[in-house]
């Protein structure tokens, strides 16, 4: 009798959460490679904690980044995190929500501090917009059509 081939076991979603902060991670010591070579005499601006990055270091982890995606940078880490999500779930409404969460969180932090969003932040802002309203339509359709087609009680 042959033996049936086992299925590979999936990658659990903590594993895609612990790779992506361990690239921001290291992202974050590449930036500062430039401050290694300090000297007890000399210390960095890291030592002190007067640097950027200890004033504002989501920033410095983005500095790499801003400058090939100009501000799509958190929007493509964003959409990381959404995606893993979606292949785990496949439920078009947590996903949106999730996204809605997290664009608000981050226009409540744009308003607490008066900065305005980026252009391109707007542009992702719509299209998930769009895509949101695309899911709500398609639930509301799935909710409708199962209640028609449901056996009478």
């Amino acid at each position: 009798m042959a033996k049936k081939p086992r299925k590979p076991k999936p990658e659990s979603i903590g594993m895609y959460f612990l790779l992506f902060a361990f690239s921001l991670n290291l992202m974050a010591a590449i930036t500062l490679v430039p401050m290694a070579s300090a000297t007890a005499e000399n210390p960095t601006c890291v030592e002190l904690g007067t640097c950027m990055f200890a004033n504002d270091p989501l920033n410095v982890m983005l500095m790499p980044f801003d400058s090939i995606f100009g501000g799509l940078s958190i929007v493509i880490f964003w959409s990381l995190i959404v995606g893993i999500l979606w292949l785990r779930t496949e439920n078009p409404m947590l996903v949106g929500l999730v996204g809605i969460v997290m664009c608000a969180s981050y226009l409540s932090v744009l308003e607490t501090q008066n900065l305005a969003p980026s252009v391109e932040f707007e542009g992702a802002r719509l299209i998930g917009s769009v895509l949101f309203a695309l899911s709500l339509g398609i639930t509301i359709y799935h909710i409708l059509s199962s209640r028609i087609h449901a056996a009478p009680q």
